[in-house]
This record gives C-alpha cells, sequence and structure tokens, in this order.
C-alpha cells in the first residue's frame, strides 16, 4: 500500500509540473484577432435558404 502512494504522488507532482510549465511558456502577448464584420447588403449573399423541419 506505501508504494501504491508514492506512486500516485509522484504522478500527481509530475502532472502539476507539467501543467505548470505549459501555463508559463504560453505567457506572452496573445494575437489580435479583428472583429466580426457583416458583410455589406444583407445577412446573406445569393439565392440560399436554409429549411428546417420536415
Amino acid at each position: 500500500m506505501r508504494k501504491r502512494q508514492i506512486l500516485l504522488i509522484a504522478m500527481m507532482a509530475a502532472g502539476t509540473a507539467t501543467f505548470l510549465l505549459a501555463v508559463l511558456r504560453r505567457r506572452g502577448p496573445l494575437p489580435a484577432v479583428p472583429p466580426y464584420q457583416r458583410p455589406e447588403g444583407g445577412e446573406r449573399e445569393g439565392e440560399f435558404e436554409l429549411f428546417i423541419g420536415s
């Protein structure tokens, strides 16, 4: 039983360390995402109609 507890603690420590390293690596400026712009002249272009039902 003692061996299982040590193995569990070691696995949890390794997972925590991996997570923290990944979080610290990602820190930095996020890429700028342009805001969504609707197309000119309405929401849809063309003769497309969506039919939902039976």
